[in-house]
C-alpha cells in the first residue's frame, strides 16, 4: 500500500523532509515514556526524559529559547539521513539521555553505592527497544490505515480486531454480516503488515 494520502512521519524524516515540531514530538513522546519505563525510570524521571531527548534532537531549534511543551508550531526539525537510520539515532540518544538521568540520581541513592551497574543489560534494553519500536510501528500503521479504508471498516476492526467484540456483536452494532467483519480483519491486518513493512524499508 502506498502512501497516496499522506506521507507518514517517518517517511518524512527518513527522507530528510522538514516535519513540525509538534507533530514529532506528539509522535514519539510515548515511544520515549515507554523506553523510559524499561530502564526503571520514575513518572518525573521519563517526564524530564522527553524533555531532554527532544531538547537533543531539536538543540538548535529550542534549547533556551522554548519549553519543550510549549514550542511554536512553526518550528521544524529536519533529519540528515546521512547519520544512518533513523530509528538508531533515536534509540542512542533516548539511551544515552535515560543513563544521563540514572547518574544524576545515583549520589542521592541510598545505598550509595558508586559505579553501580545499569539498572537494565545492553542484551535486555535492546530486545526492549525492539520490542517498543514495533509497538511504535503499529500505532503509526493504524493511522495510515485509517486513512484508506472507509470509517465503517476501521470501527469494525478496531472493536473486533483491538478491543476484543464478538464478531456477532460488531456485527450488529455497525450493521454489518458477519463475515464481511471477518473479511474486513483479514484485509486490515493485510494492510498493517504492508505499511509497517514499508515504514522499515523506507
Amino acid at each position: 500500500m502506498a502512501f497516496t494520502t499522506r506521507k507518514s512521519l517517518l517517511a518524512k524524516v527518513r527522507s530528510g523532509d522538514e516535519v513540525s515540531w509538534r507533530e514529532f514530538y506528539e509522535t514519539y513522546k510515548p515511544l520515549i515514556l515507554l523506553c523510559g519505563g524499561d530502564l526503571h525510570l520514575s513518572a518525573d524521571e521519563k517526564e524530564e526524559l522527553v524533555s531532554k531527548v527532544m531538547c537533543e534532537i531539536f538543540r538548535k531549534d529550542i534549547v533556551g529559547k522554548y519549553d519543550p511543551e510549549k514550542v511554536p508550531d512553526d518550528v521544524v526539525f529536519q533529519y540528515d539521513p546521512a547519520r544512518g537510520r533513523f530509528r538508531h539515532f533515536l534509540r542512542k540518544i533516548i539511551r544515552n539521555q535515560a543513563l544521563g538521568i540514572i547518574r544524576q540520581r545515583r549520589p542521592h541513592d541510598s545505598l550509595n553505592v558508586p559505579d553501580a551497574p545499569e539498572p537494565v543489560a545492553e542484551d535486555r534494553w535492546e530486545s526492549d527497544w525492539e520490542r517498543e519500536w514495533r509497538q511504535h510501528l503499529y500505532v503509526e500503521a493504524l493511522k495510515e490505515l485509517k486513512l484508506h479504508v472507509d470509517a465503517k471498516t476501521y470501527s469494525a476492526f478496531e472493536l473486533y480486531a483491538i478491543q476484543g467484540r464478538s464478531p456477532k456483536e460488531v456485527a450488529d452494532f455497525l450493521d454489518l454480516s458477519v463475515s464481511s467483519v471477518y473479511t474486513g480483519k483479514s484485509r486490515c491486518m493485510e494492510s498493517i503488515k504492508k505499511i509497517i513493512k514499508d515504514l522499515e524499508e523506507q
